[in-house]
Protein backbone atom coordinates (compact mmCIF):
# COMPACT_ATOMS: atom_id res chain seq x y z
CA UNK A 1 0.00 0.00 0.00
CA UNK A 2 2.82 2.42 0.87
CA UNK A 3 4.54 1.63 -2.43
CA UNK A 4 1.30 2.29 -4.35
CA UNK A 5 0.89 5.66 -2.63
CA UNK A 6 4.50 6.64 -3.46
CA UNK A 7 4.09 5.60 -7.11
CA UNK A 8 0.85 7.53 -7.54
CA UNK A 9 2.34 10.65 -5.94
CA UNK A 10 5.33 10.46 -8.30
CA UNK A 11 2.99 10.09 -11.28
CA UNK A 12 0.94 13.10 -10.24
CA UNK A 13 4.02 15.26 -9.70
CA UNK A 14 5.47 14.15 -13.06
CA UNK A 15 2.21 15.04 -14.77
CA UNK A 16 2.20 18.45 -13.15
CA UNK A 17 5.71 19.33 -14.29
CA UNK A 18 5.14 18.00 -17.81
CA UNK A 19 2.08 20.18 -18.21
CA UNK A 20 3.38 23.42 -16.74
CA UNK A 21 4.17 24.95 -20.12
CA UNK A 22 2.61 22.69 -22.75
CA UNK A 23 1.94 25.56 -25.14
CA UNK A 24 5.62 26.48 -25.57
CA UNK A 25 6.44 23.91 -28.24
CA UNK A 26 7.79 20.42 -28.61
CA UNK A 27 5.55 19.17 -31.38
CA UNK A 28 4.02 15.72 -31.64
CA UNK A 29 6.51 13.87 -29.38
CA UNK A 30 5.94 16.36 -26.56
CA UNK A 31 2.17 16.16 -27.11
CA UNK A 32 2.26 12.38 -26.77
CA UNK A 33 4.24 12.58 -23.53
CA UNK A 34 1.96 15.27 -22.07
CA UNK A 35 -1.23 13.34 -22.84
CA UNK A 36 0.19 10.02 -21.70
CA UNK A 37 1.22 11.66 -18.43
CA UNK A 38 -2.26 13.19 -18.01
CA UNK A 39 -3.97 9.83 -18.57
CA UNK A 40 -1.64 8.23 -16.03
CA UNK A 41 -2.54 11.01 -13.59
CA UNK A 42 -6.24 10.21 -14.14
CA UNK A 43 -5.47 6.55 -13.43
CA UNK A 44 -3.58 7.48 -10.28
CA UNK A 45 -6.58 9.48 -9.03
CA UNK A 46 -8.81 6.48 -9.75
CA UNK A 47 -6.55 4.05 -7.90
CA UNK A 48 -6.47 6.39 -4.90
CA UNK A 49 -10.30 6.67 -5.06
CA UNK A 50 -9.88 10.44 -5.04
CA UNK A 51 -13.35 11.88 -4.44
CA UNK A 52 -14.77 15.32 -5.08
CA UNK A 53 -13.94 16.33 -1.51
CA UNK A 54 -10.30 15.52 -2.16
CA UNK A 55 -10.31 12.60 0.25
CA UNK A 56 -12.59 9.98 1.76
CA UNK A 57 -14.73 7.46 -0.09
CA UNK A 58 -16.26 8.40 -3.44
CA UNK A 59 -19.37 6.57 -4.59
CA UNK A 60 -20.07 5.92 -8.29
CA UNK A 61 -16.86 7.80 -9.02
CA UNK A 62 -15.79 8.71 -12.57
CA UNK A 63 -12.33 9.78 -13.64
CA UNK A 64 -11.97 11.52 -16.99
CA UNK A 65 -9.62 13.30 -19.36
CA UNK A 66 -11.64 15.93 -21.25
CA UNK A 67 -10.82 17.37 -24.70
CA UNK A 68 -12.45 20.66 -25.70
CA UNK A 69 -14.82 20.59 -28.67
CA UNK A 70 -15.75 24.24 -29.22
CA UNK A 71 -15.54 25.27 -32.91
CA UNK A 72 -16.28 28.89 -31.97
CA UNK A 73 -12.93 29.03 -30.13
CA UNK A 74 -10.27 28.06 -32.70
CA UNK A 75 -7.42 28.94 -30.34
CA UNK A 76 -8.46 26.17 -27.92
CA UNK A 77 -10.71 23.89 -29.99
CA UNK A 78 -9.38 20.30 -30.02
CA UNK A 79 -6.25 21.58 -28.27
CA UNK A 80 -7.29 22.27 -24.67
CA UNK A 81 -7.70 19.41 -22.19
CA UNK A 82 -8.45 19.02 -18.49
CA UNK A 83 -8.86 16.29 -15.87
CA UNK A 84 -12.32 15.90 -14.30
CA UNK A 85 -13.41 13.87 -11.27
CA UNK A 86 -17.04 13.15 -10.48
CA UNK A 87 -18.79 11.28 -7.70
CA UNK A 88 -21.02 11.34 -4.65
CA UNK A 89 -19.91 11.53 -1.03
CA UNK A 90 -21.89 10.91 2.14
CA UNK A 91 -22.00 14.65 3.01
CA UNK A 92 -23.48 15.75 -0.33
CA UNK A 93 -25.87 12.79 -0.31
CA UNK A 94 -27.75 14.43 2.57
CA UNK A 95 -28.94 11.25 4.24
CA UNK A 96 -29.63 9.39 0.99
CA UNK A 97 -27.59 6.24 0.36
CA UNK A 98 -24.83 7.68 -1.90
CA UNK A 99 -24.44 4.34 -3.65
CA UNK A 100 -27.92 4.82 -5.19
CA UNK A 101 -27.03 8.17 -6.82
CA UNK A 102 -25.55 7.09 -10.13
CA UNK A 103 -26.91 9.69 -12.58
CA UNK A 104 -24.02 11.96 -13.46
CA UNK A 105 -26.28 15.02 -13.78
CA UNK A 106 -27.97 14.47 -10.40
CA UNK A 107 -27.86 17.58 -8.19
CA UNK A 108 -26.05 15.54 -5.51
CA UNK A 109 -23.51 14.16 -7.99
CA UNK A 110 -20.68 16.69 -8.17
CA UNK A 111 -17.62 17.29 -10.35
CA UNK A 112 -14.41 19.23 -10.07
CA UNK A 113 -11.17 19.83 -11.97
CA UNK A 114 -8.06 19.05 -9.83
CA UNK A 115 -5.92 21.26 -12.11
CA UNK A 116 -6.45 24.10 -14.55
CA UNK A 117 -6.85 23.22 -18.24
CA UNK A 118 -3.72 22.72 -20.33
CA UNK A 119 -2.94 23.18 -24.01
CA UNK A 120 -1.16 20.96 -26.47
CA UNK A 121 2.02 22.46 -27.97
CA UNK A 122 1.56 25.11 -30.66
CA UNK A 123 0.31 23.71 -33.95
CA UNK A 124 -0.75 20.32 -32.56
CA UNK A 125 -4.43 19.30 -32.43
CA UNK A 126 -6.58 16.31 -31.63
CA UNK A 127 -8.06 14.70 -34.72
CA UNK A 128 -11.73 14.19 -33.77
CA UNK A 129 -13.55 10.86 -34.26
CA UNK A 130 -15.08 10.28 -37.69
CA UNK A 131 -18.56 10.79 -36.14
CA UNK A 132 -17.67 14.43 -35.45
CA UNK A 133 -19.44 16.88 -37.76
CA UNK A 134 -18.23 20.15 -36.23
CA UNK A 135 -14.73 20.20 -37.75
CA UNK A 136 -13.61 19.76 -41.34
CA UNK A 137 -10.21 18.09 -41.77
CA UNK A 138 -8.32 19.26 -44.86
CA UNK A 139 -5.44 17.16 -46.13
CA UNK A 140 -2.41 19.09 -47.43
CA UNK A 141 -2.23 19.82 -51.13
CA UNK A 142 -1.16 16.81 -53.16
CA UNK A 143 -2.11 14.21 -50.52
CA UNK A 144 -3.50 10.88 -51.79
CA UNK A 145 -7.28 10.85 -52.25
CA UNK A 146 -7.76 8.22 -49.51
CA UNK A 147 -5.32 9.81 -47.05
CA UNK A 148 -7.94 11.36 -44.78
CA UNK A 149 -8.60 8.21 -42.74
CA UNK A 150 -6.76 8.81 -39.49
CA UNK A 151 -9.25 9.59 -36.72
CA UNK A 152 -9.47 9.29 -32.95
CA UNK A 153 -11.58 6.42 -31.67
CA UNK A 154 -13.37 6.66 -28.32
CA UNK A 155 -15.77 3.79 -27.64
CA UNK A 156 -19.05 3.90 -25.71
CA UNK A 157 -18.97 4.19 -21.92
CA UNK A 158 -19.61 0.78 -20.37
CA UNK A 159 -21.79 1.51 -17.34
CA UNK A 160 -23.46 4.90 -17.78
CA UNK A 161 -26.86 5.35 -19.43
CA UNK A 162 -26.08 9.00 -20.09
CA UNK A 163 -28.28 12.10 -19.98
CA UNK A 164 -28.73 15.47 -21.63
CA UNK A 165 -25.48 16.82 -20.17
CA UNK A 166 -23.46 13.61 -20.35
CA UNK A 167 -23.62 11.76 -23.67
CA UNK A 168 -22.08 8.29 -23.31
CA UNK A 169 -22.21 6.75 -26.80
CA UNK A 170 -19.24 7.03 -29.14
CA UNK A 171 -17.69 9.54 -29.02
CA UNK A 172 -18.64 10.37 -25.40
CA UNK A 173 -19.00 14.05 -24.51
CA UNK A 174 -20.05 16.12 -21.51
CA UNK A 175 -21.08 19.73 -20.88
CA UNK A 176 -18.50 20.81 -18.31
CA UNK A 177 -17.03 23.94 -16.71
CA UNK A 178 -13.70 23.55 -14.93
CA UNK A 179 -14.59 24.45 -11.35
CA UNK A 180 -12.04 23.61 -8.68
CA UNK A 181 -14.82 23.06 -6.13
CA UNK A 182 -17.41 20.23 -6.29
CA UNK A 183 -20.26 21.40 -8.54
CA UNK A 184 -23.06 19.53 -10.30
CA UNK A 185 -23.40 19.58 -14.08
CA UNK A 186 -26.71 21.43 -13.96
CA UNK A 187 -25.15 24.36 -12.11
CA UNK A 188 -22.20 24.39 -14.50
CA UNK A 189 -24.50 24.51 -17.51
CA UNK A 190 -26.87 27.14 -16.12
CA UNK A 191 -24.16 29.77 -15.60
CA UNK A 192 -23.24 29.64 -19.31
CA UNK A 193 -19.59 28.70 -18.73
CA UNK A 194 -19.97 25.03 -19.60
CA UNK A 195 -18.62 23.85 -22.94
CA UNK A 196 -18.74 20.57 -24.80
CA UNK A 197 -15.82 18.22 -24.18
CA UNK A 198 -15.05 14.76 -25.54
CA UNK A 199 -13.79 12.49 -22.79
CA UNK A 200 -11.88 9.32 -21.93
CA UNK A 201 -12.96 7.60 -18.70
CA UNK A 202 -11.21 5.21 -16.31
CA UNK A 203 -12.83 2.98 -13.70
CA UNK A 204 -11.94 3.23 -9.99
CA UNK A 205 -9.87 0.09 -10.58
CA UNK A 206 -7.71 2.04 -13.05
CA UNK A 207 -9.00 0.10 -16.08
CA UNK A 208 -10.56 1.68 -19.15
CA UNK A 209 -14.32 2.18 -18.86
CA UNK A 210 -14.96 2.05 -22.61
CA UNK A 211 -16.61 -0.64 -24.70
CA UNK A 212 -13.94 -0.98 -27.32
CA UNK A 213 -10.89 0.87 -28.51
CA UNK A 214 -9.62 4.24 -27.29
CA UNK A 215 -7.04 5.95 -29.49
CA UNK A 216 -6.39 9.69 -29.43
CA UNK A 217 -4.82 10.80 -32.71
CA UNK A 218 -2.79 14.02 -32.95
CA UNK A 219 -1.56 15.96 -35.95
CA UNK A 220 0.29 19.13 -36.90
CA UNK A 221 -1.90 21.74 -38.53
CA UNK A 222 -3.61 25.12 -38.43
CA UNK A 223 -7.09 25.63 -36.96
CA UNK A 224 -9.33 28.32 -38.41
CA UNK A 225 -12.99 29.28 -38.90
CA UNK A 226 -14.48 29.27 -42.36
CA UNK A 227 -17.06 31.72 -43.71
CA UNK A 228 -19.93 29.81 -42.07
CA UNK A 229 -18.25 29.91 -38.66
CA UNK A 230 -17.42 26.20 -38.47
CA UNK A 231 -13.97 24.93 -37.57
CA UNK A 232 -11.48 23.85 -40.23
CA UNK A 233 -8.20 22.06 -39.49
CA UNK A 234 -5.66 22.34 -42.31
CA UNK A 235 -3.14 19.55 -41.86
CA UNK A 236 0.51 20.45 -42.28
CA UNK A 237 1.58 17.08 -43.65
CA UNK A 238 0.01 13.74 -44.43
CA UNK A 239 2.76 12.04 -42.43
CA UNK A 240 2.86 14.18 -39.28
CA UNK A 241 0.56 12.13 -37.04
CA UNK A 242 0.93 10.51 -33.63
CA UNK A 243 -1.40 8.71 -31.26
CA UNK A 244 -1.95 7.64 -27.66
CA UNK A 245 -3.81 4.39 -27.04
CA UNK A 246 -5.57 3.48 -23.80
CA UNK A 247 -5.47 -0.27 -23.22
CA UNK A 248 -8.35 -2.14 -21.52
CA UNK A 249 -6.33 -2.50 -18.31
CA UNK A 250 -5.63 1.27 -18.19
CA UNK A 251 -2.09 1.15 -19.53
CA UNK A 252 -1.10 3.88 -21.99
CA UNK A 253 1.01 3.40 -25.10
CA UNK A 254 2.24 5.76 -27.82
CA UNK A 255 2.53 5.08 -31.53
CA UNK A 256 3.50 6.77 -34.79
CA UNK A 257 2.48 3.79 -36.94
CA UNK A 258 0.24 5.08 -39.75
CA UNK A 259 -1.47 1.68 -40.16
CA UNK A 260 -2.34 1.54 -36.47
CA UNK A 261 -4.06 4.94 -36.75
CA UNK A 262 -5.94 4.12 -39.98
CA UNK A 263 -9.62 3.93 -39.04
CA UNK A 264 -10.50 2.10 -42.26
CA UNK A 265 -8.75 -0.97 -40.84
CA UNK A 266 -9.85 -0.57 -37.22
CA UNK A 267 -13.08 -1.23 -35.35
CA UNK A 268 -14.33 -0.15 -31.97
Amino acid sequence: MELLVVITIIMLISGLFLSLSPGNGGGLPASQRILASSLRSVRALALMNRGTLGNGIAYNARYRLLILNDPSDPANHLRQFVIAVGGVNSIDAGGVDPATLAATNNAKYTWFAPESPSLLPNGVYFIPPKEDTTTTINDPSGAPAAANTRRSIIGDIADNAGNALDHTTSPPWVMFAYYNQPTNLGTMSSDKTAKKWYYVELQPSGASNHLGRVMLVLANGVMRNDASGTAVLDLASNSQFAAIALRPNGDVSMTNDADEMNTTTLTK
